[in-house]
């Protein structure tokens, strides 16, 4: 009889341990969230993440930049002036206006090889010139001033010019030294002479004029020079006064984020 009622209670104790375990895993199992709100809340971290990442990106990216252009060196209005003054462009090129640098650099060699072509082709023109008088009116040209070939040019020989400074009564002009000697072969050879030494002239004037061009090249570059470094700082003051202010308010409860961006000036 004992043994039957022992073999009662065993059987009535697993029964209720069984039961009181299939309760426990029932309210564990009621407590676990499901697969889907597990996915659903690893979605919407996910998304808010890439959202907060891609919002400090562009703040980091819009305050660089800001802060780059603030930040930027101010340049000196003398410097610039100079250097552009000794060297067209250079002061643009100092400023980081390569355009214009190369513009006034370019126009100064284009210049200064002018003035060599004209200047070369005017002695040129004009040593051809002596030589073609010396052999065709027997002139000695050495040492001789500008004006004795502007006379042998006009007259025939030096007779004819002594002869018309005389009724002139221009005595201190007349030649009286057989090394001022000139007569030439025909009037078409002093003619000839004649075209060759204006043509000489005309190349060395403009060579003059090239060299006036390379004057104000460097004053045109200096004053621009001038005018861009004013304009370099008047930006960069500008710039400096920019402002962006980013505002990111996140509401946990739906996930949403929404972004204010402000920009003062």
């Amino acid at each position: 009889m004992k043994l039957k009622n022992l073999i009662y209670v065993l059987l009535l104790t697993t029964v209720v341990k069984g039961y009181a375990e299939e309760k426990h895993s029932a309210v564990h199992s009621y407590l676990a969230p499901s697969p889907i709100s597990v996915a659903k809340a690893q979605l919407m971290y996910d998304l808010k993440t890439s959202q907060e990442q891609a919002v400090y990106q562009f703040s980091q990216s819009t305050d660089s930049t800001i802060n780059s252009e603030a930040n930027g060196e101010f340049k000196n209005r003398g410097k610039a002036f100079i250097r552009s003054l000794i060297l067209p462009g250079s002061g643009e090129r100092y400023l980081g206006k390569k355009t214009l640098a190369k513009a006034f650099l370019i126009t100064e060699i284009t210049l200064w090889v002018g003035y060599v072509a004209f200047t070369e082709y005017g002695k040129w023109i004009r040593e051809d010139a002596y030589a073609f008088a010396a052999t065709h009116s027997g002139a000695k040209t050495e040492s001789k001033p500008f004006q004795f070939f502007v006379d042998i040019g006009n007259y025939a020989d030096v007779n004819e010019y002594n002869d018309a400074k005389q009724r002139m009564r221009q005595f201190e002009k007349v030649y009286s030294s057989d090394d001022y000697y000139w007569q030439w072969e025909n009037s078409q050879s002093r003619q000839k002479f004649e075209n060759m030494r204006i043509a000489s002239d005309q190349a060395i004037n403009r060579s003059v004029f090239v060299l006036g061009g390379i004057f104000a090249n460097h004053l045109l570059s200096a004053i621009d020079a001038v005018w861009q470094t004013h304009r370099h700082n008047k930006k960069l003051n500008q710039n400096s006064k920019k402002q962006v202010s980013i505002n990111i308010q996140t509401n946990h409860k739906t996930g949403a984020i929404s972004l204010n961006i402000q920009k003062l000036f």
